[in-house]
């Protein structure tokens, strides 16, 4: 009979095989894990990159770090202003560490850990940065608030920034004699004027004092008007004729008082403080002037 062939591996040949594969696994982990770090470290460097820039953006923006007054919520006082400063960016790096924010009057920081030889990594991809713990490759990077913070500190801001402080003034406004434009309301405490006011409506819960005041139209009172001077009336009134309001008053052309009453002028009555008599003298006063006698009947005088 003859003898059959078999096909296949010997146990020699398995073995050789294994030892191979096992060889380039052994060359090609460390490569791997390089890399993966690397990409670790690339992405971490980036984040934190991003904190920093959107933590100063903030600052120039709003005159204060983001979040509360130690900044420890700062990556999300990041992502909820609107349009969001700080997108996709996590409160934990790429090494599974915890980020965590903090600052001063005048500095940011951003404090996370790595892993071992990859702290060097990160700090010198990183200006600001230092390991502040090398036991646990703990790493801070820090910045200040923005160069130009201080100049513009003293500059006036023609956009509402949050910062109230930006739109105030902090001394006189002087203008140079040029006009001011384009003012809805002005509220101020003292008013000075050495020229005219132009006004359409003047409102004033207190006082209003001036040497002069003209008016085209009507002025309103809703208390008592008082003059120590004299009130000088230029519209005249003829007895008898029409009048709009009951209540005005006026005088005629030779300074006679008029009211009005049931539409008409009519002349005011005059009373005489003098006693008088029958066909006694008015005296000094006006035609028409009433006055008493001394048992109480009523005159009119004539004259």
């Amino acid at each position: 009979m003859g003898m059959k062939a078999h096909q296949g591996f010997t146990l020699v040949e398995l073995a050789i095989v294994l030892a191979i594969s096992a060889m380039i696994a052994i060359a090609t982990v460390p490569n791997y894990m390089a890399r993966l770090n690397q990409t670790r470290a690339d992405t971490t460097i980036q984040d934190t990159q991003a904190i920093l820039d959107a933590a100063r953006t903030y600052r120039g923006e709003k005159g204060t770090w983001p979040g509360n007054a130690t900044c420890s919520n700062a990556i999300a006082a990041l992502g909820a202003t609107s349009p969001p400063m700080l997108v996709g960016v996590s409160t934990t790096n790429r090494y599974n560490y915890p980020v965590t924010t903090s600052c001063t009057q005048y500095t940011f920081s951003v404090d996370q850990n790595t892993v071992m030889d990859w702290d060097g990594v990160v700090v010198n991809g990183l200006p600001g940065s230092q390991i502040v713990n090398s036991g646990t490759y703990q790493i801070r990077t820090t910045v200040g608030a923005p160069g130009t913070e201080a100049a513009l500190d003293n500059k006036l801001s023609r956009l509402a920034t949050g910062n109230t402080e930006l739109n105030r003034m902090r001394t006189n406004l002087l203008m140079g004699g040029n006009t001011i434009d384009e003012v809805n309301a002005v509220n101020a405490q003292t008013l000075n004027a050495t020229g005219a006011v132009n006004t359409q409506t003047l409102h004033a819960s207190g006082g209003v004092y001036g040497q002069l005041v003209n008016t085209s139209g009507g002025v309103t009172a809703g208390g008592n008007v008082t003059t120590y001077g004299y009130l000088d009336m230029n519209g005249y009134a003829a007895e008898g004729n029409w009048c709009a309001k009951a209540g005005l008053v006026t005088t005629t052309s030779s300074g006679a008082d008029l009211t009005c009453q049931g539409n008409r002028w009519v002349r005011s009555v005059i009373w005489s403080p003098t006693i008088v008599s029958t066909g006694g003298s008015c005296a000094d006063v006006q035609k028409g002037s009433l006055a008493f006698d001394s048992q109480g009947n009523l005159y009119v005088c004539k004259k």
